[in-house]
């Protein structure tokens, strides 16, 4: 009997790694911005596609414009490149693509897998799926998950793994954006997927020199919203070097240098 149903649990496992799994994730940017992102996996390879197009803020039921701050250049679609690895790795190696001042760049960086807490008893259906509960801590930020085991990859949205199932809620804890929530799960999708994109024309970049970049040019718009108001006796500040994503305080920084 213990041989017939490690058998089924060996079929079930060999029929989810054969297929391709795509996971649809509304995105909340922001209090009042959302966009779609698109997570295929597929013999241990992982591709997740952020889309550049805002859409209707379902989880607040408000409309928002989508604004270009980067000198009138179309947003582009963001490319996020990791590997499974059945090994428990402390370490993923993810590579995506990114744009900062007209500039298109491809990075590399090396995540630390979260110190994840697992609450059994916390469970959620999302998509069809039991989900269990689980909190850590992502570069700085308290974030809670829900994944399931019923789909065995230690995966899920942007930079996001290390659970044993795959992640179909994610969040900043006690906030209102940076959140994923999958909307569709599809475990046999046919899209022609190429998970190792070619990014030749794409400055590489490290991930320390990237985010410098970044925040310099976040900090020229900052300052010219500053120079744009109108002048009055009351004061108005624009606090700059602020950091909107989940990634508050990456592995090379101290206390310090965050604050």
């Amino acid at each position: 009997m213990k041989k017939i149903i490690l058998l089924i649990l060996l079929g079930i496992g060999g029929f989810y790694f054969s297929q391709q799994i795509h996971v649809k994730y509304l995105r909340v940017l922001s209090s009042f911005t959302t966009s779609y992102e698109d997570l295929y996996i597929k013999n241990n390879q992982v591709l997740s596609i952020q889309d550049s197009i805002i859409i209707n803020n379902k989880l607040t039921d408000s409309w928002t414009l989508g604004v270009n701050i980067d000198n009138g250049k179309k947003p582009i679609k963001q490319y996020f490149v990791s590997d499974l690895d059945k090994n428990n790795e402390a370490e993923r190696n993810y590579f995506f693509t990114s744009s900062v001042d007209s500039r298109d760049f491809f990075v590399y960086d090396k995540v630390p897998k979260p110190d994840w807490k697992l609450e059994e008893d916390h469970i959620k259906t999302i998509a069809g799926y039991k989900c269990i509960k689980a909190t850590g801590i992502f570069r700085g930020s308290k974030i809670v998950a829900y994944f399931t085991r019923d789909l065995p990859y230690s995966a899920g949205p942007f930079k996001f793994y290390g659970l044993p199932g795959l992640i179909l809620d994610i969040r900043a804890e006690n906030k209102d954006y940076n959140i994923w929530k999958a909307e569709l799960v599809d475990v046999d999708d046919k899209t022609t997927v190429a998970f190792k994109p070619q990014f030749l024309k794409k400055e590489k970049i490290s991930l320390k020199d990237y985010v410098a970049a970044k925040e310099a040019h976040m900090n020229k718009i900052f300052a010219k919203i500053a120079d744009a108001l109108p002048k009055t006796n009351f004061k108005t500040k624009i606090t700059t070097n602020q950091r909107l994503t989940v990634e508050q305080k990456y592995e090379w920084e101290n206390d310090s240098e965050t604050k």
